[in-house]
Protein backbone atom coordinates (compact mmCIF):
# COMPACT_ATOMS: atom_id res chain seq x y z
CA UNK A 1 0.00 0.00 0.00
CA UNK A 2 1.49 3.53 -0.77
CA UNK A 3 1.77 5.91 1.64
CA UNK A 4 -0.46 8.34 0.10
CA UNK A 5 -3.75 5.71 0.36
CA UNK A 6 -2.74 4.72 3.54
CA UNK A 7 -3.51 8.61 4.53
CA UNK A 8 -6.57 8.45 2.82
CA UNK A 9 -7.85 5.72 5.05
CA UNK A 10 -6.43 7.13 8.33
CA UNK A 11 -8.06 10.73 7.29
CA UNK A 12 -11.20 8.90 6.49
CA UNK A 13 -13.45 8.78 10.49
CA UNK A 14 -16.42 6.85 11.43
CA UNK A 15 -18.56 9.61 12.39
CA UNK A 16 -17.28 12.17 10.53
CA UNK A 17 -16.01 15.70 10.88
CA UNK A 18 -17.47 19.36 11.24
CA UNK A 19 -16.24 22.98 11.43
CA UNK A 20 -15.91 24.59 14.49
CA UNK A 21 -15.90 28.88 15.06
CA UNK A 22 -16.26 31.41 17.53
CA UNK A 23 -18.18 34.36 16.88
CA UNK A 24 -17.51 37.79 18.96
CA UNK A 25 -20.50 39.39 20.11
CA UNK A 26 -20.66 41.93 22.60
CA UNK A 27 -17.16 41.18 24.30
CA UNK A 28 -18.22 37.66 24.42
CA UNK A 29 -16.93 34.91 22.49
CA UNK A 30 -19.34 32.18 21.25
CA UNK A 31 -18.61 29.16 20.00
CA UNK A 32 -20.87 27.50 16.74
CA UNK A 33 -19.99 24.78 14.37
CA UNK A 34 -21.19 23.25 10.96
CA UNK A 35 -22.67 20.91 9.59
CA UNK A 36 -25.64 20.61 12.58
CA UNK A 37 -24.55 17.14 14.24
CA UNK A 38 -27.47 17.79 16.59
CA UNK A 39 -30.40 19.03 13.06
CA UNK A 40 -29.40 15.96 11.41
CA UNK A 41 -27.36 17.15 8.64
CA UNK A 42 -24.41 15.20 7.36
CA UNK A 43 -20.80 15.20 8.74
CA UNK A 44 -17.65 15.97 6.43
CA UNK A 45 -16.56 12.24 5.72
CA UNK A 46 -12.93 13.61 4.93
CA UNK A 47 -10.74 15.42 7.55
CA UNK A 48 -9.24 17.52 4.32
CA UNK A 49 -12.79 18.48 2.83
CA UNK A 50 -13.82 19.94 6.26
CA UNK A 51 -10.57 22.17 6.32
CA UNK A 52 -11.37 23.42 3.19
CA UNK A 53 -14.54 24.01 4.12
CA UNK A 54 -13.35 25.76 7.36
CA UNK A 55 -10.78 28.09 4.66
CA UNK A 56 -14.05 29.12 2.52
CA UNK A 57 -15.85 30.19 5.71
CA UNK A 58 -12.64 31.84 6.74
CA UNK A 59 -12.43 33.69 3.87
CA UNK A 60 -16.29 34.47 2.98
CA UNK A 61 -16.65 36.49 7.01
CA UNK A 62 -15.07 39.31 8.46
CA UNK A 63 -11.99 38.81 10.93
CA UNK A 64 -13.60 40.98 13.04
CA UNK A 65 -16.58 38.70 13.75
CA UNK A 66 -15.37 35.18 13.42
CA UNK A 67 -12.25 33.70 14.50
CA UNK A 68 -10.50 30.36 15.82
CA UNK A 69 -11.84 28.00 12.80
CA UNK A 70 -10.82 24.55 12.86
CA UNK A 71 -12.05 21.42 12.41
CA UNK A 72 -13.49 19.01 15.03
CA UNK A 73 -14.03 15.39 15.43
CA UNK A 74 -18.08 14.11 15.37
CA UNK A 75 -17.73 13.79 19.08
CA UNK A 76 -16.92 18.02 19.26
CA UNK A 77 -13.09 17.32 19.95
CA UNK A 78 -10.69 19.46 17.91
CA UNK A 79 -8.51 17.21 15.77
CA UNK A 80 -4.64 15.90 15.60
CA UNK A 81 -2.76 19.31 15.09
CA UNK A 82 -5.57 21.69 14.70
CA UNK A 83 -3.28 24.60 16.93
CA UNK A 84 -0.88 24.59 14.00
CA UNK A 85 -3.76 24.78 10.72
CA UNK A 86 -6.78 26.70 12.99
CA UNK A 87 -7.41 29.97 11.02
CA UNK A 88 -8.01 33.77 12.36
CA UNK A 89 -7.26 32.70 15.86
CA UNK A 90 -7.98 35.49 18.24
CA UNK A 91 -4.96 35.79 19.72
CA UNK A 92 -3.78 37.19 16.91
CA UNK A 93 -6.39 39.75 16.10
CA UNK A 94 -5.71 43.14 17.59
Amino acid sequence: MKLKDAMKIIDKHEGGFMVHFEKREGGCLHSDHFPDKHAGEDLFEDIETAWEYAKRFAKATSKDTYVNIYVIDHDFTPVAGYVNRRLKTYRTLS
